[in-house]
């Protein structure tokens, strides 16, 4: 069996909740793990796992519904402070001890250097870099943070890259990497989707009260899950994240709408649920996400969450593709497997 490093981007829940399916079933095969993930990534997967342990990864810059583009260099850059080079020293002890035969990463960045400094094989599971592998048609208004993006990709190189698409998403022809259809948790595999009365709405990263004050106007309940108390406002039911009450909203809610996030977006869409996306600006993976979603007729794409764009959204419900597509788990078990086997 292999030690395995992994790590875990902490921004948004994506990272984590499919890095707890990869390394759920690492364990059952019966491999050592030594984990680490930064901001809500440590958090959520020590609830979970053993040796878990935290590293201040990166994060953006947000006000309202917009990625700052110089405050986010400006943040990430204050991170490199005597406080994370102990924190990196200690890590890098416990990982040296730990010696880890391969390394797994969904974009967490100190594990590609981790691999690169100790010349130890990396696999990337992650999403991101389909930005760089992907057959995309970015519009001109977004080329330049796609631009901004692909400057950013070039720093993550990995031995193997299996990349998270969405259904019929491709990658280039001479791409190296093999794409995996959107791996999805049991407990959503084994839910019976219904179709309620409400509206589910997931804000991501952000906490932007005022932007869902639009929804108070349309004449529909909305169940909001994000960065909030429990609380009930007219028509909006705003809850604090809990995992196993999102999953039941999701199963049962006859629409969603989400700030362009990867994973939801490939749950909806298995669980044949119409989006309205609205990703946050300048945030170059949500726009193709988004894109993604109009283009194959599984919702809408709008810059602005608007009263006009809502009730258009919501009167033609019954017009959007609900087609499942087959999980990737089975195959992305199997190709990891293969992987950690040959480097063994």
């Amino acid at each position: 069996m292999a030690r395995i490093l992994y790590g875990v981007c902490g921004v948004g829940a994506g990272h984590c909740v499919r890095s707890r399916i990869l390394i759920s079933h690492l364990i059952k095969k019966g491999h050592k793990l030594l984990i680490i993930g930064s901001l809500h990534a440590y958090d959520y997967l020590r609830r979970y796992f053993d040796n878990v342990h935290y590293v201040d990864g990166p994060e953006f810059a947000i006000k309202g519904d917009r990625i700052l583009v110089i405050p986010t260099l400006f943040k990430n850059f204050k991170k490199l402070n005597k406080k994370n080079r102990e924190i990196n020293s200690k890590l890098k002890y416990e990982i040296d001890k730990f010696s880890p035969d391969i390394i797994i990463s969904d974009f967490e960045p100190y594990t590609f250097s981790y691999a690169k400094n100790n010349n130890i094989k990396l696999i990337s599971f992650d999403n991101e870099h389909y930005l760089s592998e992907g057959i995309i048609d970015i519009p001109l208004k977004y080329k330049i943070h796609y631009l901004i993006s692909r400057i950013y990709m070039s720093g993550y190189k990995a031995d193997y890259l299996l990349i998270f698409t969405l259904p019929g998403q491709e990658l280039k022809k001479h791409s190296k990497a093999r794409k995996v259809n959107p791996v999805i948790r049991d407990s959503l595999l084994n839910i019976k989707s219904k179709n309620g009365r409400y509206i589910l709405v997931y804000t991501s990263i952000i906490n932007e009260k005022n932007k869902l004050e639009v929804l108070t106007k349309i004449n529909e309940k909305f169940v909001i899950f994000g960065n909030y108390k429990d609380k009930e406002k007219k028509n909006l039911t705003f809850r604090s994240f809990n995992e196993k009450e999102f999953e039941r909203a999701l199963a049962g809610c006859k629409a969603v709408i989400t700030f362009g996030v990867i994973n939801l977006i490939s749950e909806a869409i298995y669980m044949k649920k119409p989006l309205l996306v609205v990703p946050i600006k300048n945030h170059i993976e949500q726009v193709v996400n988004a894109s993604y979603v109009k283009d194959n007729n599984y919702g809408e794409f709008y810059d602005e969450l608007r009263e006009d764009n809502i009730k258009d959204f919501l009167n033609k419900l019954g017009y959007y593709k609900t087609k499942k597509f087959n999980p990737g788990n089975n195959e992305l078990f199997k190709m990891i497997n293969f992987i950690i086997k040959g480097e063994k």
